[in-house]
């Protein structure tokens, strides 16, 4: 059985014990069925940890709905409104702070870090902020650069941690040779807007985006905030809790439902926050990933603003903490999105994700 959401807005609990006919995937009918389908495939027991979805037609949620369960010890189910760190899908919300600075002209993109840095070590007068957007920093991954100094996922580290290790670093490539995924980048690009702004990262993204927007999101890294799920590992059918105390921002730690991120997908198509200007901004300068991502489900695509573009036009981007794992997708025409978002590793979660931008935009 899986809660869901219909287009109506009704709640119902949807029979998910067969497959439609296939007679209705060939003439587009029965969409809710079709999707329910595909969230029973990718948790395959309503008992352990699961997953939740959601699809959005410009700016209202069509369907959504959840199976598996948000906390072992409870019993408590996932819902359309269980709420999930939705990690690095947070990105975009910190490259649109950039791109909304950008466009009131208190920062430009080939301003250099060391522009925004105190005491600023030499390889900052080279890294612009460009390059720190699209990951062609060559900076190390601050996580592994807290690692190499002993300190452990059950550790405490903040914010300054992160970036006091990433100061001392010394990048891997000269910036703009190559694209290399690091968070690092984007706890900078968060540094950069609090240091232009004077007010806290969590702050201005509330009141720039969360709020005009009405969207139901908070900012707030290793918070157990109200209708949280539980993250888990999963080891030969046995799971175990996942948690940290590390309090990184910029690059994660936005905390809402499946429904709310795709509700704020819309941005990608009205530009109510940002304008046309936010919105070329999102993928000019993009820079190919190569085959980097391969590995992810990313056969090739180019990354712009926090998030990828891929050959046929469409948004997309995964993430991963602590027993989270998200996909999120925009169709090309940026009429339909999705989320796709787990309390334990589902590998097919992006193939979900597809399945269903597939059902209802064809």
């Amino acid at each position: 059985m899986a809660l869901l959401r219909t287009a109506g807005g009704a709640m119902v609990v949807a029979a998910l014990a067969g497959t439609p006919n296939p007679q209705a995937y060939a003439t587009g009918e029965d969409r809710e069925n079709r999707s329910a389908a595909v969230l029973q495939k990718l948790v395959a027991s309503p008992d352990g940890p699961g997953c939740a979805a959601a699809v959005g037609r410009r700016g209202n949620v069509v369907w959504e709905a959840g199976r598996g369960k948000a906390d072992l010890a409870t019993g408590r189910a996932i819902t359309p409104t269980t709420v999930f760190d939705m990690a690095s899908n947070s990105k975009q919300f910190t490259a649109d702070a950039i791109l909304l600075l950008a466009g009131r002209h208190r920062l430009a993109l080939n301003d250099p870090l060391s522009k925004f840095v105190d005491n600023a070590p030499d390889w900052t007068r080279r890294v612009t902020l460009a390059d720190l957007m699209h990951h062609t920093s060559g900076i190390p991954d601050y996580e592994d650069l807290l690692h190499a100094k002993g300190v452990e996922l059950t550790d405490p580290a903040g914010q300054q941690d992160a970036i006091t290790a990433v100061l001392a670093s010394q990048p891997d490539d000269p910036p703009g040779r190559r694209f290399a995924y690091s968070n690092s980048n984007y706890i900078l690009l968060a540094h950069v807007v609090e240091r232009v702004t004077g007010k806290p990262f969590t702050t201005f993204i509330q009141q720039e985006f969360f709020t005009p927007l009405q969207l139901r999101m908070t900012l707030s890294p290793a918070a157990d905030v109200p209708g949280k799920a539980k993250s888990y590992d999963e080891k030969k059918g046995s799971f175990t809790s996942n948690s940290s105390p590390w309090t990184q921002y910029g690059d994660g730690s936005i905390q809402t439902t499946a429904g709310e991120l795709v509700r704020w997908a819309d941005n990608y198509r009205t530009g109510r926050i940002g304008g046309t200007q936010l919105l070329a901004g999102v993928t000019e300068g993009a820079v190919s990933v190569g085959d980097v991502l391969r590995a992810r489900g990313v056969e090739e695509g180019r990354y712009g603003a926090g998030i990828l573009l891929l050959p046929d036009k469409s948004l997309v981007h995964r993430g991963d903490w602590e027993g989270f794992h998200s996909t999120f997708k925009v169709s090309p025409d940026r009429n339909t999105a999705v989320t796709v978002v787990c309390n334990v590793e589902s590998p097919d979660n992006f193939r979900a994700a597809n399945q269903l931008l597939d059902i209802w935009t064809k």
